[in-house]
Formats: structure tokens, sequence, C-alpha cells
């Protein structure tokens, strides 16, 4: 069946009633779903949907700098823009803009369903790499100073938040996903590859210790990590409302030491030994581990 033939069925609902099981039915349903449900949790600004409280730490953050009323985000690799998002919350406010970028088409379609009540918010269906991050954001005229950053692409981030920098956007709060299953001091990042894609897997993104070496000297504090988060603030409005912690204080208060982390993250229990080996043998465990993967990172 053509897409002009789909839509064309979609005004009979007796065909919807009985194709149910049909893959473009189910996908439409599960999006109008999901539409309703980020409808009632904006409605009631809800965060229950952001998977460890990072709408949480966001909202606190930008509250204790003052900025409620109006702002501008830029969520790169923002899936359907509602499961496990941090930043449904702000791009539903009156007054918050911003872009949302996103590479899968199931997803896109989705996200794309669901912010077309956001008419402030713009979408663009984009593969991020760090050769086309700075045209990209150029592109939809994003400001070179802005609210929120958010990035999660479980890839080579790393990469891409140093050439945004180096380009000059200075947004002011920077939440980054992070590999939590690597602790300070281990510097580690999967390098770019073109040909990469995240195989669901431990090998992805970076470990806090590489996010800061790279962040940090851009002129940023490391305000807390949130298990798989980094929640860096710019130095100039951080000034003496934020201390900025060493990666090692806050791995051990935002992973570590979190009596909840092993429920949160079950899929982490092959990677448990790394916590409790010295640096040289840590090291060792995860060239091991990450044996398949030879060439593509970098690890110190």
């Amino acid at each position: 069946m053509s897409p002009k033939q789909f839509f064309r069925k979609m005004g009979e609902l007796s065909w919807i009633a009985s194709n149910l099981k049909h893959p473009l039915v189910k996908r439409l349903l599960e999006t109008l779903a999901l539409a309703k449900a980020a409808q009632k949790d904006t409605e009631g600004n809800s965060s229950a949907n952001a998977f460890t409280g990072e709408y949480d730490d966001l909202d606190r953050v930008f509250r204790q700098l003052g900025i409620i009323e109006k702002g501008y985000v830029v969520d790169i690799a923002a899936s359907d823009g509602y499961s496990q998002s941090p930043t449904l919350g702000f791009f539903s406010r009156k007054g918050w803009s911003g872009l949302a970028v996103e590479m899968d088409a199931g997803f896109f379609s989705k996200l794309a369903f669901i912010y077309a009540s956001f008419p402030n918010a713009r979408l663009a269906r984009n593969r991020v790499t760090p050769g086309n991050i700075a045209t990209l954001l150029h592109s939809f005229e994003v400001p070179h100073e802005y609210e929120l950053l958010n990035l999660d692409i479980d890839s080579y981030d790393l990469f891409v938040i140093e050439e945004m920098l180096k380009a000059g956007y200075r947004p002011k709060v920077i939440s980054m996903e992070v590999n939590e299953k690597i602790p300070p001091p281990i510097f580690f990042t999967v390098n770019f590859d073109n040909d990469h894609y995240w195989q669901v897997d431990h090998f992805f993104g970076c470990s806090i210790e590489a996010a800061c070496s790279v962040v940090k000297p851009f002129g940023y504090i490391l305000e807390s990590m949130g298990y798989n988060n980094a929640l860096f603030i710019r130095s100039d409005l951080a000034q003496d409302q934020f201390a900025d912690l060493s990666a090692q204080d806050a791995y051990n208060q935002g992973y570590r030491n979190k009596v909840d982390r092993k429920e949160l993250f079950p899929w982490n229990a092959d990677m448990e030994p790394v916590l409790e080996l010295n640096q040289t043998d840590a090291i060792s465990f995860l060239h091991h581990y990450f044996k398949k993967y030879s060439g593509k990172y970098t690890l110190r």
C-alpha cells in the first residue's frame, strides 16, 4: 500500500478498526498516545518522563539563575521529544523556543507530531557530526549565546561538543550524557567515525573525566553529575551561586554513591569491577571489554 493510499484509508474508521495490527496504524496509535501523555505532562508541569530527574535538576538550576519565563533550547538527539526527555518541560513553556534535532525517521515522525503544538520549536531531521554541527546551528539561526544545550547522541559526543564550543556557541547550561560506568580519573571517549552507530551496548559517549577536560577550559564549571548526565554552567553566570566540582567528587555524589544506581542501571552489572579496580587494572579491564572496538576509542 502506498502512503497516499494509506492516508486515504485513514479517513475510513472501519478500515482502521479492522487493521489495528497494520504497522502504520500501530505507529499512528502509538504516536497519538505519546502526544496525549506529553500534553498531560506539560499541562501539569510533570517531569516524570525524565529517566533520572534531569528535568528537575535543570529546572532547579535555571530557577536559581533567575531564568524562568524566557529561554532558548538546543536538543541534539531529541528522540521522540517525550520519552525520557529533559527538555519537553522547556519547549512547552510559552516564552521558550529552540531547535530539536533527531536522525531516526521513526523517532522524528513522533517528535514532529508531538511538537506540532509548540509553535516556537523548530525541528531538524539530521545526523549530527563534528563536521556539520556548526553549519547546522548556523542554518537554523541558533544564537551563539542561548540558555540550554542537551546532548545525547550515544556516540562521539565529546567531539561534537568541542566543535560547538570552538565555533563560539556558548550555552548558559550544558546537560551532556556521559558514560557513567567509567570513573575518574580515566579518560575515555568514542572516537569520531562516520560509519559508527551505537550498538546498544556499553560502548558509547565519554567519561566524566573526558567531558570535564574539554568543556571546562571553555569557561564552564561542573555543577553536578546525575547518574549518566553531567551538568555544566557557564562560569560567568555561576559566580558564587554554584560550586565547581571535580570530576571525582561529582562522580562519587552522582553515581558511585547513589543508593539506587544498581536498581536504575541493572544492565551495568558486568561493568561493576571497574569501580573497584585501581586505575591501571581498570584500564586493562576496559581494553579487554572493548576489544572488538579496537582503534575506535581513546582510553588513558
